[in-house]
């Protein structure tokens, strides 16, 4: 069987897949944050703010502040994609109450209702993708990325992708042409 989760945030697409026994491939989830504000007029500390509702105490002080605003903004779109990537892949709908998950990615932990989740792995990097304008113009924007993946070992980890060499190994970035080449191999 193959398992796979679909997600996308403004000009991204991402497609998680694997392959395995049924029961293998069903929990498999993917998240995806672009790094900016909901607006330009935003300020990263006025949007980190609207979205306290979402996080839990300890994941607020990852995001104080007096932290640069690129390093605010990096961290709630990891912690966000996290979240988004675990609900989606324990099939929970939008309304979910995000609070009720915990990343604490600075010491590899993740909780759910205060319980250590157990046996997930969880994938972390980020894609940036550039998006050539009618004037000719090329707008690069980035997004945060995480998957989340229940393996069933005894602890759950955190992989951070960041050389783009270790990314490649498992990650495939596709344009749209190369996609509608890949289509039919995926209906098969």
């Amino acid at each position: 069987m193959i398992g796979y989760h679909l997600a996308y945030e403004d000009h991204l697409i991402g497609m998680v897949m694997t392959q395995g026994r049924t029961r293998e491939v069903v929990n498999i989830g993917l998240g995806i944050k672009r790094l900016c504000t909901s607006s330009p007029e935003t300020s990263v500390a006025a949007y980190a703010e609207s979205l306290h509702h979402k996080l839990t105490p300890l994941e607020i002080t990852f995001i104080p502040p007096t932290e640069p605003p690129d390093v605010i903004l990096r961290r709630l779109c990891i912690i966000l994609a996290l979240k988004q990537a675990y609900i989606k892949a324990i099939g929970q709908p939008s309304g979910f109450d995000w609070s009720r998950l915990e990343f604490n990615f600075p010491n590899g932990t993740a909780r759910g209702d205060g319980y250590p989740l157990q046996g997930w792995e969880f994938r972390i990097w980020q894609s940036q993708i550039a998006i050539l304008r009618e004037d000719g113009e090329v707008e690069h924007q980035n997004y945060q990325c995480a998957s989340a993946f229940f393996r069933g070992m005894e602890e759950s980890v955190f992989i951070w992708q960041a050389e783009k060499k270790e990314l490649e190994s498992w990650v495939q970035f596709l344009n749209i042409d190369q996609l509608i080449t890949v289509l039919p191999k995926l209906s098969d």
